[in-house]
């Protein structure tokens, strides 16, 4: 029964650190594209609510953030925080790699001023509901190529890694 509380109460934990973690990284990478994170802001209780939720639960897959202007299929920007469980095996390993974000934001164009921004949730199938969610679709990456920048977030049970798209 022990295990099963410890278990419980780490992912809880967790959960909560990267979801608080993965708002302040995703506002830095909108401004740092030139963008106001206010949106993001103002809808990160369900945001973020989605993300503990389907953390907790093993559903959470990845974390995308599409950067696009309207009538566009393909985005000017999108960065990808794909969800690993096992995390870092380190009992009290709870780090965020600010200094790895700052040379990747480097690497990162600015986007014109009427993009807008997105973030959008996958998780496996069997997912628990979450009010504020429903079906998407993303934008195509044809054209785009994945650049992956290894881990940004890590935790004793979950890892965030890190990619960013870019026009080949």
């Amino acid at each position: 029964m022990s295990s099963t509380f410890a278990f419980t109460y780490t992912r809880t934990h967790t959960a909560t650190y990267v979801s608080d973690h993965m708002r302040n990284v995703l506002r830095d990478i909108i401004r740092s594209v030139g963008l106001d994170p206010s949106a993001l802001i103002d809808d990160w209780e369900t945001i973020g609510c989605g993300i503990r939720t389907w953390l907790r639960s093993g559903h959470l897959e990845n974390i995308i953030l599409e950067i696009y202007r309207i009538g566009q299929s393909i985005p000017d920007g999108r960065m990808d925080f794909p969800i690993h469980y096992g995390g870092s095996g380190v009992d009290d390993d709870l780090w965020v790699d600010r200094t790895h974000l700052q040379r990747t934001l480097a690497k990162i164009d600015k986007v014109p001023a009427n993009c807008r921004y997105r973030v959008v949730l996958e998780a496996r199938p069997g997912y628990p509901a979450v009010e504020g969610f429903c079906d998407a679709q993303l934008m195509t990456t044809n054209g785009l190529i994945r650049r992956g920048a290894g881990t940004l977030v890590a935790t004793p049970d979950v890892v965030a890694q890190l990619s960013y798209w870019k026009r080949k």
